[in-house]
């Protein structure tokens, strides 16, 4: 189902995205005296600082967001952030001297683990591409319509509010969504000329490097050697529950929250062991990057970095009182700068939005049984991740400064336990309701502190391996091997991990993220909810001269909810969502067959100003059966036929 777009279209979307990731943050990470891999890693997350918190101010002042807003609201927030660490070290609050890592790495090292992100890129971006079957394949989950409408809404109409993209479903008044992922995702589809299809693959295909890279950053603020970072980010390019299981949900903004969480460590390590403006400043924007990202993000970052903070009193690093005390302007600050995000927040969590527990009630083996082979979706479990975890738990105390991520690890685990076996019962309802009581996302969770622990059990079988290699005397005796054999152990280790999990079960996570193309495990005999078909109906609809302020009436449960994100034409259901839908659009549904003899649907035409009525043949759900209202039209002498394939039609209102 991909839609038109060159290779060098794609490559241009991808390539962009990734400038776009690095340069807005990676300025502010700059100005606020970021440098090595904490600016490499933080700079993707505080690009999503920055236009997640242009969007929603530059709405509230009445201006538009654009590329140009976007880049003016980067130098503003660079400024901030470099004009407060000049005044810190002006006034002394603030050392002069550049954090130094405790533990030095050799340049060879540095190359060593850049290598390995770059591989864990390369494997995100085959297995996204393998999945997809296509550049710009369009995505058939549940939410991934309302994120695509959401990236072209922002970009055609430069409104950057946080209710604003939810206005093509739910009219007039919009929902509330976080929404720095479609901020970003504008600014690629501004840049690039590629459809929204090929952009939202393009956001999606490093998402595996984005998180290597986060966990390297992190491994490498807390000392941990070169061979553990190189190695958690080959597991971070490998294990399906890490990045790409939320994928194949199609649960994309999650997907990021999740890969940028090991960041939040990061920030807040730099600001316990050095408090000052600066690191401050860091962790304040990361902590909004982090909401802007996704709501959850945020919750899941504090549940993640807990332990840290209990580890640092327990060794009397610091005092709990001290520390609360001088995160309560960071705090602050962050709330001041978040405003709109929480305030939305508690709106839409107040609101007529209905929440829907999914009760998951597995067995309490099958959970942990999920959790150590790093499998949910698919039946197959990845055990030489299993072994490697199994090494990374008995050697936890070699972990040094990160000893606390142990206790990440059995925290979040847990939650995912009670979520997955109890999550019936109304108190786990409750204070599941960030990620809306939903075991994939907290599985996703889980993930993050489990592949540091497999990480460090190839990193801890890297090291008795080479320490068994230098104890044989004949290497011994020649002077220049003995310092290169943990690098050749390590490249070793690599390739045979490469051969025995078959390319890093590279196969195994195409087919979970094929998922997200296929609307779940692929069934050959049922029609995916956007087919061919229905994408150039679409495009001959486009061309039918349907006018800008005009909606085109559709199936809320078929692949025309993906009217608008393809061709731009407003839909009259933009979502597969029925929650609270506009009352216009359910009583079309249930009557729209009426014209001719019911004055309200000719009333409801008129206030939608609707002409025109695409339909598919495909559901979002296999059960759903196509609006009562819309069933049957042909041969009704209201409406023309003007286009039909074997799955969309097209009608006209001629009365």
């Amino acid at each position: 189902m991909p839609t038109p777009d060159t290779f060098w279209t794609y490559l241009g979307a991808i390539s962009i995205y990734l400038v776009v990731l690095a340069v807005p943050g990676g300025l502010i990470g700059v100005a606020a005296g970021l440098r090595g891999w904490s600016l490499a890693g933080l700079a993707p997350l505080l690009t999503y600082t920055v236009t997640g918190l242009a969007g929603p101010w530059l709405h509230l002042m009445g201006l538009p967001y654009n590329v140009g807003t976007a880049a003016a609201c980067t130098v503003v927030l660079a400024g901030a952030a470099f004009g407060l660490r000049r005044l810190g070290q002006s006034r002394g609050w603030v050392s002069t001297e550049p954090d130094k890592p405790p533990v030095r790495w050799t340049r060879r090292a540095h190359i060593a683990v850049a290598a390995c992100v770059v591989l864990a890129t390369v494997l995100s971006v085959t297995v996204v591409l393998s999945a997809s079957g296509g550049a710009s394949a369009v995505f058939q989950r549940w939410d991934t319509v309302f994120h695509a409408n959401g990236i072209r809404y922002i970009a055609e109409t430069g409104d950057g509010g946080l209710t604003g993209m939810g206005t093509i479903n739910w009219y007039p008044e919009g929902s509330f969504y976080p929404n720095a992922y479609h901020l970003v995702g504008a600014l690629v589809y501004s840049l690039s000329g590629a459809t929204i299809p090929a952009v939202l693959n393009a956001i999606t295909v490093p998402i595996a490097g984005i998180f290597a890279l986060s966990l390297v950053a992190m491994i490498r603020q807390f000392g941990g050697r070169a061979v553990f970072a190189g190695a958690a980010a080959i597991v971070a390019g490998a294990a399906t529950t890490g990045a790409y299981e939320s994928v194949s949900s199609g649960l994309l903004p999650f997907a990021l929250g999740i890969v940028l969480t090991p960041l939040a460590a990061v920030a807040l390590q730099r600001f316990l062991i050095r408090p000052g403006v600066d690191t401050g400043t860091v962790l304040a924007l990361s902590a909004v990057g982090l909401l802007a990202a996704h709501s959850s993000a945020l919750f899941g970052a504090m549940l993640f970095a807990f332990p840290l903070v209990i580890q640092r009193w327990l060794r009397r690093e610091g005092k709990p009182l001290g520390d609360v005390l001088r995160m309560l302007p960071v705090m602050l600050v962050s709330a001041l700068i978040a405003a709109p995000h929480i305030l939305g927040a508690i709106t839409f969590t107040s609101g007529a939005y209905p929440y829907q527990a999914w009760a998951s009630s597995i067995e309490l083996s099958e959970a942990i049984n999920q959790l150590i082979k790093f499998r949910q979706i698919l039946s197959d479990p990845q055990l030489w991740l299993a072994a490697l975890l199994v090494l990374g738990l008995l050697s936890f105390r070699t972990l040094g400064a990160m000893r606390w991520v142990a206790g990440s690890a059995l925290l979040l685990s847990a939650i995912f336990i009670l979520v997955a076996c109890y999550g019936g019962l109304s108190w786990v309802i409750t204070f599941s309701r960030p990620w809306w009581n939903d075991k994939y996302r907290l599985m996703a969770l889980a993930a993050i502190p489990l592949c540091l622990l497999a990480g460090h059990g190839l990193a801890e079988l890297q090291r008795w391996f080479a320490k068994a290699v230098s104890s044989w005397s004949w290497l011994q005796a020649k002077p220049r091997i003995p310092g290169r054999i943990g690098l050749v152990t390590a490249m070793l280790l690599v390739v045979g991990m490469a051969v025995v999990t078959q390319g890093f079960y590279t196969q195994a996570n195409a087919k979970a993220v094929a998922y997200a193309y296929h609307d779940g495990p692929q069934q050959p005999d049922r029609q995916p909810p956007v087919s061919a078909d229905e994408v150039t109906a679409m495009l001959v609809l486009q061309k039918m001269g349907v006018g800008p302020d005009e909606k085109v009436l559709n199936d809320r449960i078929d692949g025309s909810a993906w009217l608008y994100a393809i061709t731009g034409i407003r839909p009259v259901a933009g979502h597969y969502d029925p929650g609270v839908p506009p009352k216009d659009a359910v009583y079309l549904a249930a009557n729209f067959r009426n014209y001719d003899t019911d004055p309200e649907v000719r009333a409801a035409v008129r206030r939608l100003n609707i002409h025109h009525v695409l339909l598919g043949n495909g559901a979002i759900k296999p059960q759903l059966r196509r609006a009562i209202g819309l069933r049957d039209l042909d041969g009704l002498d209201f409406l023309r036929r003007d286009y039909a394939n074997p799955h969309a039609v097209i009608y006209t209102i001629v009365k």
